[in-house]
């Protein structure tokens, strides 16, 4: 889910030069180590949510890791987000979404309880969200109080500002957990993102998080170092104008369509939505039918598509200019050869409407403070490791393994970086080698 806001930051962000950055203070360092994690649970909470959503966890301790299954919900707004589950003041085991599009802690209504630690704010907040509904629209606000409480992710506690809210519930499940960085946080008290509270309070060893979402209903996220059991090869790095946004270049069938655009990656999206005309020009290159539409949003297009022949459509990071850049400046954080990858052939179909015509996944709107971003969510993750490295002020992606091993559906395919006259990213300095203490939590994904 995307904060309104998070246009015009990325607009002043989009202007920058081309430039080298100044890599991040390093946060406090434990000792690298290993943490089993065990999910508590109690039979009432299953069972309770079992009956109200249709769902029941089972929690698979690991050295370091928790997996967690999750069945089909009853509730179709669910579909295509992501969700951990955390422990926040004595409110026990809730399932919050994972979002790296927004950066604020807020529980649904009713479901906060205050622990003894807790200290009421004597503040409201009201954050607006995009992004709302499983089809990638709908938009919303959430208002109620804040509070100052722990929250337990894993086996890692932290103090944190949460908003406890009121009124109708927007956000799916128990809540949200936002993954994004101070640009986008929208509590008027300024508290630091849950993600950054954890590297301030030394609760991890290197200030980066992973995001693997497969394709078989399980998604991992890793927090505190570079898992590389979980991925194929090496990483392919960029920078980021921002938590998490990076440019980058669009690919139709292997071949760049369109140069230097900007992608934010939002795992609270369940869809991907690009500039109209841009997303009219991959619907031609590709046949898929366009309908565009006016709405009291803006302009939208959506995509249809013979079921049986999903397109070949992706991102190729860095963007060619950046890479070339990377290479002028000897840059050891960003990778200097361009790689595509693109959207998993069976992450394509938004809605089967039946005789072999299916909604794509990608569709067009038209966003007025900044017409030329996109927002791209879960259905692109699905089958990569992403790293979101805030120290380094970078993302690295690379194909993610299944759990036998073996390479899942999405691909990348390396490309040549061309002579291409830089444009408004951004090229980091140099890297810092950290230790780095393993902890990974698997969440609990709603099939889409």
């Amino acid at each position: 889910m995307t904060p309104p806001q998070h246009w015009l930051i990325l607009t002043v962000l989009g202007s920058l030069p081309l430039c080298l950055a100044t890599p991040r203070p390093s946060a406090p360092r434990h000792i690298s180590s290993h943490i089993p994690l065990v999910r508590r649970s109690d039979p009432a909470a299953r069972l309770f949510r079992r009956d109200k959503y249709g769902i029941e966890t089972v929690s698979e301790s690991d050295v370091g890791h928790i997996a967690f299954n999750l069945l089909y919900p009853n509730s179709p707004q669910w579909k295509g987000f992501w969700f951990g589950s955390f422990d926040v003041g004595s409110s026990k085991n809730l399932h919050l979404l994972i979002d790296t599009g927004s950066s604020d802690v807020i529980i649904n209504p009713g479901y906060y309880n205050a622990s003894s630690a807790s200290v009421n704010l004597n503040l409201t907040f009201e954050n607006g969200y995009g992004t709302t509904q499983s089809d990638g629209s709908g938009t919303g606000s959430v208002a109620g109080t804040l509070y100052n409480d722990t929250i337990t992710y894993g086996s890692l506690t932290i103090d944190q500002t949460i908003g406890s809210a009121n009124g109708t519930a927007l956000i799916p499940a128990d809540g949200i957990v936002g993954f994004a960085g101070v640009e986008v946080a929208q509590f008027p008290n300024g508290a630091p993102p849950f993600f950054h509270a954890l590297c301030q309070q030394g609760q991890v060893s290197s200030c980066r998080f992973g995001v693997v979402l497969g394709s078989n209903s399980t998604g991992t996220q890793v927090l505190g170092e570079l898992d590389t059991s979980l991925f194929e090869g090496n990483l392919t790095t960029t920078s980021i104008v921002q938590e998490w946004a990076f440019f980058a270049d669009v690919a139709v069938n292997d071949t760049i369509l369109t140069k230097d655009v900007p992608i934010e990656l939002d795992t609270g999206t369940a869809t991907i939505t690009g500039p109209v005309e841009e997303v009219l020009a991959i619907f031609e290159a590709t046949n898929i039918q366009a309908v565009v539409q006016n709405t009291s949003d803006g302009v939208t297009v959506t995509g249809y598509f013979p079921c049986d022949s999903p397109p070949t459509v992706g991102f190729s990071i860095p963007s060619q200019a950046n890479a070339t850049a990377a290479v002028a400046a000897d840059s050891d954080l960003v990778s200097h050869q361009s790689a595509i990858f693109n959207i998993a052939a069976d992450q394509w179909i938004a809605a089967n409407n039946g005789n072999n015509n299916c909604t794509a996944v990608l569709a067009g709107a038209t966003v007025a403070s900044y017409p030329t971003l996109w927002v791209v969510g879960q259905p692109f993750f699905r089958g990569l490791y992403i790293d979101h490295n805030v120290e380094n002020a970078t993302v690295g992606l690379a194909v993610s393994k299944t759990q036998s091993g073996t390479q899942t559906s999405a691909s990348a395919t390396p490309s040549s970086a061309s002579s291409v006259v830089p444009s408004s990213g951004a090229v980091l300095g140099q890297s810092v080698n950290v230790a780095m203490l393993s902890l990974s939590v698997l969440l609990a994904w709603v099939m889409h």
